[in-house]
């Protein structure tokens, strides 16, 4: 689904109308449809609804649905009846009711019924995980609960995936098929690898374990970009098995700087780097370390250019969307 015509250039917490509380993410948009008459404008919003690809991995889209007060109940609505780009499903179960979504502080409660309680067991966690991803990315909750014909659940109706007490939440990860497991204590670091469809290529965030007492998640996050995807999954990445980050980034005011190692140029002589290697880094370090913009040098060269021969960007921010089209240009 391709998105809304004209943008209004406002970015509004869905169904509220005060300032949303700090470090949320507000990823409503609403914008018009282009129609015949300017009097049959009809406001919509663009909203990101975590969808299924030919891997069995969820991918967030970037739907324009009709603007609705309880944004995330239209939001899942449109996932539920799968208005979704081609080469996408819903993970959700056909029959699947939305009958409401309540939003008290930062918990939401989502009420279903119908048929949802008929996905396979085996797919018990990605749905549980689409409907997580999809309500707190509308920008007021970060937590959800379950009912299921009016019933709070305490867990997952097929395969008994537990709910806990305080809600499903973003921390718990996504698309989690990984081939280790560290020992002790851990934290998630979500990061963002590529696949690719008959349509293109996209991004997919992929959940990875690292251990809790991590400080440095921005030289972590490149340690698992350059690690790459399970074999087997699906998933590729543009990142040389040996890129690392170079000496102790800064990060001020969710600004970082970091310096990377020559593995990252490309491999002509020349003083090089991807827009494809950019990219997912944007995308990791604003989900995984509330990084805003970051910029980059690369050791021993002071003057990198992207593959383009533009200048390599001052300050690079990651898509309100994940899969919105964008350049990576230079500010």
């Amino acid at each position: 689904m391709k998105k809304a015509g004209i943008g209004l250039g406002l970015l509004l917490l869905a169904g509220c109308g005060v300032e949303p509380e700090e470090g949320l993410p507000i990823k409503v948009v609403y914008t018009e449809e282009k129609n015949e008459s300017p009097a049959a404008a009809e406001e919509n919003m663009m909203a990101e609804l975590y969808a299924t690809d030919q891997n069995g991995l969820l991918v967030p889209q970037a739907v324009s649905i009709p603007a609705e007060e309880n944004a995330e109940k239209a939001a899942l609505q449109a996932l539920a009846a799968g208005t979704l780009p081609e080469g996408f499903t819903s993970p959700l179960p056909e029959g699947t009711v939305i009958q409401n979504v309540e939003v008290e502080g930062k918990t939401a409660t989502v009420s279903l019924g119908g048929s949802f309680a008929d996905y396979p067991a085996e797919e018990e966690l990605l749905v549980a995980s689409a409907i997580t991803w999809t309500v707190t990315g509308m920008g007021q909750a970060e937590r959800v609960q379950v009912k299921l014909n009016g019933e709070k659940l305490d867990a997952m109706p097929k395969a008994g995936l537990p709910i806990a007490a305080g809600g499903m939440k973003r921390e718990d990860g996504i698309n989690m098929k990984a081939d280790y497991a560290h020992t002790g204590a851990t934290k998630p670091l979500t990061v963002f690898y590529t696949a690719q469809n008959e349509q293109g290529p996209y991004f997919v965030p992929v959940t990875r374990r690292i251990p809790a007492e991590t400080t440095d998640i921005i030289s972590a996050a490149v340690s698992e970009l350059a690690k790459g995807p399970v074999p087997g999954s699906g998933l590729m990445t543009t990142w040389p098995a040996d890129a690392a980050v170079t000496g102790t980034p800064s990060v001020q005011k969710g600004q970082a700087s970091l310096q990377l190692n020559e593995s990252v140029l490309e491999n002509n002589g020349e003083a090089l780097v991807s827009s494809q290697l950019l990219k997912p880094l944007a995308l990791t370090l604003a989900a995984s370390a509330n990084i805003e913009s970051i910029s980059i040098t690369v050791d021993g060269h002071p003057d990198v250019k992207m593959e383009t021969g533009e200048p390599l960007p001052v300050s690079l921010t990651a898509p309100l969307f994940v899969n919105a089209e964008s350049q990576v240009t230079a500010e």
